[in-house]
């Protein structure tokens, strides 16, 4: 184990290295403003179940994009503020009302959905968007929307709280072609048997490519927001788009945007506008951290971002709720894979963030079908993590760089806690298949 002492500013302990064969747990501290402490840690432990409890994934009735909605699905919502929350469904005109209070069973309040702008394309809808606010932070609230079943969500803990976990995954694709990308939703909200205490998390960070549908049919986008209803009725749905988002005549940016109302949602240069405005990137709080999304590389959209993101930086740096910034996206500044590698100008743009934001402490990105850690002591104090192992097809591994702590090429989602004082994260390790090159045992 090394870690970096914040108090005298020395590397103390020893080097515990392990085989890929072995579980894959991760686990990272990094100290609140400048402080890094860094573990790999080596497990046995099993999950167990195999893929068989899975099997049915692969016997889903796939959705005809030409039919219109006969029931309530692709129930999600995103965290828009610390008293309001934004759901998006797809249902017929008469499942269009959502009930929603604190007491189970009991919905002293409601709304009526309204057709979102833009109108996702994927499939004859009706679809839905309820924007609700003059909510309770930190409360857990019991909804039903038309005839579904009773499910919950929860409001924002207060603002310099902390002790929360959120999840992310990447290059997921829908199950109707990627099964592995089912299986992950199954997983990615429980609570990990391998893990000590209850890692579920609050919301999921998806760092783009969610449904490959560019590459397939439209009916991929239906199926993926089927998939992720295993997990999203009761957690909060927080994306990122990647390339494939909008990437052949068959899907494009409406499919995404259309579905999703973000916070603090910002416009891009150069983004497609099949989106409309908006929603290319955005940012929020949570408790102690502060979330930053980016955008694409179209032209002109990362260096608006930066200049966007420096002032959005600012003041969190001087805001004492706030002791982290992480920022997350599809592209990777630091990567091997033999796919796709480091992007130098995004890079070039996190590290000039980070020389000026010392809460600046981590980024997540994807695009490489494959899991990368750097080591901040080589990426400028930045813990640069590539995590784009979510069900799609996997990419095989270069050989290490300088900078690289950890790598595999292997299905894989993050359940990411962030304390007082440190951020504490595991990569678990997914099913089998995908093309994997490298091995660990599903579940840890």
């Amino acid at each position: 184990m090394n870690f970096f002492n914040k108090k005298q500013n020395q590397i103390r302990g020893s080097a515990v290295l392990g085989r890929l064969d072995r579980a894959t747990f991760f686990a990272l501290i990094i100290s609140n403003v400048t402080s890094l402490l860094l573990a790999a840690l080596l497990s046995n432990s099993l999950l167990g179940g195999g893929l068989g409890y899975f099997a049915a994934l692969q016997e889903q009735t796939k959705i005809n994009s030409s039919f219109a909605a006969t029931a309530v699905d692709e129930v999600h919502w995103t965290i828009t503020g610390q008293t309001s929350v934004t759901f998006d469904w797809r249902a017929p005109s008469f499942e269009n009302i959502i009930q929603y209070g604190t007491s189970p069973g009991s919905y002293s309040n409601s709304m009526a959905g309204v057709v979102p702008s833009p109108l996702p394309d994927s499939s004859a809808g009706p679809f839905w968007e309820a924007r609700i606010t003059g909510l309770a932070e930190n409360t857990l609230y019991y909804y039903k929307i038309g005839t579904n079943a009773e499910k919950t969500f929860r409001t924002p803990i207060p603002r310099g709280s902390s002790d929360f976990w959120f999840a992310q995954q990447a290059d997921i694709g829908a199950s109707s072609r990627y099964v592995n990308g089912g299986v992950t939703q199954t997983l990615i909200g429980l609570d990990n048997a391998n893990i000590t205490g209850d890692d579920r998390p609050r919301f999921v960070l998806a760092s783009g490519d969610l449904t490959y549908a560019d590459g397939g049919t439209k009916a991929d986008v239906d199926n993926h927001f089927n998939d992720v209803m295993a997990w999203s009725l009761d957690v909060a749905y927080m994306p990122a788009w990647g390339n494939h988002e909008d990437g052949s005549s068959i899907d494009d940016l409406q499919n995404y945007e259309g579905r999703f109302d973000f916070p603090n949602s910002q416009t891009a240069p150069g983004a497609p506008s099949t989106g409309g405005p908006g929603e290319d990137w955005y940012w929020f709080d949570y408790g102690n951290a502060r979330f930053i999304s980016y955008p694409e590389p179209h032209s002109g959209a990362w260096s608006d971002w930066r200049t966007k993101a420096t002032t959005i930086m600012a003041a969190a740096q001087s805001d004492p709720a706030i002791d982290f910034i992480i920022t997350w996206g599809h592209r990777p500044p630091w990567a091997t894979g033999s796919d796709h590698g480091s992007d130098t100008t995004l890079q070039g743009h996190v590290l000039n963030l980070r020389s000026q934001f010392s809460k600046y402490v981590m980024n997540i990105g994807a695009h490489s079908h494959t899991y990368q850690r750097s080591n901040p002591a080589q990426t400028s104090g930045l813990t640069a993590i590539g995590s784009g192992g979510g069900g799609a097809g996997l990419a095989g591994l270069g050989s290490p760089a300088t900078w690289t702590a950890f790598q595999m090429s292997h299905t894989e989602y993050l359940h990411i806690r962030v304390t007082d004082t440190a951020i504490q994260g595991f990569a678990i390790c997914g099913p089998a298949g995908s093309g994997a090159t490298s091995t660990c045992t599903h579940g840890s």
